[in-house]
């Protein structure tokens, strides 16, 4: 019994001792570790040293109580009733010792809880920083890629190319179209002839027989052909060249100034007519072909691209007087084709050898890079118009109209949309007018189609056939209380409405 008291403080400071060890690995662990305490025992302890007297050994515990490694501090209770010795089991120590176990525990998960969490900030704060630049970096990476793709790929593909390639296209399209493109000559009457040889002491030259030249192209085996009105504005006798070396005499079926466009006609066999193409597959870059006479050089081809599509306003162009057919029931595609005086009429062509327009019009007295083409869709349309009916019935709105403002553009920042009626023509009929609509509507939507613009709408109105039913949908100012109440004309909502309008038909003088 006497040892238990001698062990005490040792115990104590092992057992304080091997749970800061177990702690380190083990947070849960709450053992008490006696073996081999006499072995640690520090010299001066009397356990330790032989010589001491043995002290009589206490009673043998029990298994049971062995288990529990009970120790005495003090003796027992005194008869009196004070305090005596206590004794404490391992259970009771280790239930004391619970609750620092714990605490420690949950120190070190809120301790590792925190730390993560500023990890994960400082990497998030740090992706904040470093993201935007390395995105920039990847998409500029990206876009470097591919213009190093399309730069080397390029490389292989021209080593694959001839330029023999394009030359038997040329050859082509030059084979195909040949007997299809005409020559035509403007001839002067017999006296005007007679008039130019006597002021020229009567010396005669064959170039005497001819008031202008031109091109066009055969578009049907009956023998119509198609050119520019210019070409044979007051003309008297015109004289048709065929590629194989024949010629006739044409009369003209019916012209429309509108487009510059007119149908002549030719009493020949075996001829052999145009293949159409479609002009709104044409886009800005595509390759083209004109054949034609220029200045008397009959089959003659130059190549080019498509530059531009649906010029029609013109009139801030320099040199722009002498480009007929600008108008909007005509819109014109623009090219870098050489074309010259007597190219006229002439067809375009691309590479499948098919018509995609027709020749008009230069800048300027000479060629300078840009020429203008009729678009074939329109060509086609106008020239089975005229050889149906002899003109082309357009519609009539009976309108003036006017763009909208580019300052009246949306909240949104968004381009105005339609075209505003400022006024209707004074001695003529207005089928709109009659339908409903009034001065300070915007059409847009003419037929179910949306009105971008003036150009627009009057194309749509021209390709429209006089005496149909149309909806035509405005939107009409409504102005607001307060400026009804005080008298003036501030808008303050527009209102939707739709009108059906019965086309009249476009009076021939304008």
């Amino acid at each position: 019994m006497s040892e238990l008291p001698i062990l005490g403080p040792w115990v104590t400071w092992r057992w304080s001792w091997s749970m800061s060890e177990d702690a380190k690995h083990d947070p849960g662990a709450r053992r008490l570790d006696l073996d081999g305490v006499a072995d640690h025992m520090p010299p001066e302890s009397p356990l330790a040293d032989d010589s001491t007297p043995s002290v009589p050994s206490s009673p043998q515990l029990p298994p049971a109580a062995d288990s529990m490694c009970e120790t005495r501090d003090t003796d027992p209770v005194g008869p009196d009733g004070d305090a005596g010795p206590v004794a404490t089991s391992a259970d009771d120590s280790n239930q004391r010792r619970r609750p620092s176990g714990q605490t420690s525990g949950a120190l070190h998960l809120a301790t590792s809880t925190f730390l993560s969490l500023c990890m994960v900030l400082g990497m998030l704060l740090i992706a904040r920083w470093m993201l935007p630049s390395l995105v920039e970096d990847v998409r500029y990476r990206w876009h470097r890629g591919e213009l190093r793709a399309e730069y080397e790929l390029s490389a292989e593909q021209l080593k694959r190319v001839s330029i023999d390639s394009l030359a038997d296209v040329s050859r082509l399209v030059s084979q195909r179209m040949g007997p299809s493109v005409v020559h035509i000559n403007l001839l002067r009457d017999a006296e005007e002839r007679q008039q130019f040889e006597r002021f020229l002491g009567g010396r005669s030259h064959p170039s005497f027989r001819y008031e202008g030249q031109g091109s066009g192209f055969i578009i049907d085996a009956d023998g119509h052909i198609l050119t520019n009105h210019h070409v044979v504005d007051h003309a008297g006798q015109i004289e048709v060249t065929l590629s194989d070396g024949r010629r006739f005499e044409a009369q003209v079926v019916a012209i429309d100034p509108l487009t510059d466009l007119a149908v002549l006609k030719i009493n020949a066999q075996g001829l052999m007519p145009i293949e159409w193409g479609d002009s709104d597959k044409v886009v800005v870059g595509t390759p083209v072909w004109a054949v034609g006479s220029p200045f008397g050089l009959q089959q003659t081809v130059t190549f080019g691209i498509i530059s531009g599509k649906h010029r029609v306003d013109l009139s801030n162009t320099r040199d722009a007087n002498g480009v007929p057919g600008g108008t909007p029931y005509g819109d014109l595609m623009q090219s870098d084709v050489a074309l010259n005086p007597g190219n006229s009429g002439g067809p375009l062509v691309n590479s499948t050898g098919q018509v995609v327009g027709v020749n008009a019009a230069i800048l300027g007295d000479t060629f300078r890079g840009v020429s203008f083409s009729i678009p074939s869709n329109v060509a086609r349309r106008v020239a089975e118009l005229l050889i149906q009916q002899g003109e082309v019935p357009r519609g009539w709105l009976g309108v003036q109209l006017e763009d909208l403002d580019p300052d009246e553009a949306s909240a949104d920042g968004a381009r105005p949309i339609g075209v505003r009626i400022v006024s209707f023509p004074r001695g003529l009929p207005s089928p709109a007018r009659e339908a409903g609509l009034r001065v300070g509507d915007v059409i847009v939507l003419f037929d179910g189609r949306l009105v971008t613009d003036r150009a627009t709408l009057m194309r749509m109105i021209g390709e429209s056939v006089a005496g149909t039913l149309v909806p035509v949908e405005v939107d009409r100012p409504v102005p607001d209380a307060e400026s009804a109440a005080d008298g003036s004309s501030r808008p303050g909502r527009v209102q939707r409405l739709e009108f059906h309008v019965h086309l009249g038909r476009r009076p021939a003088n304008l």
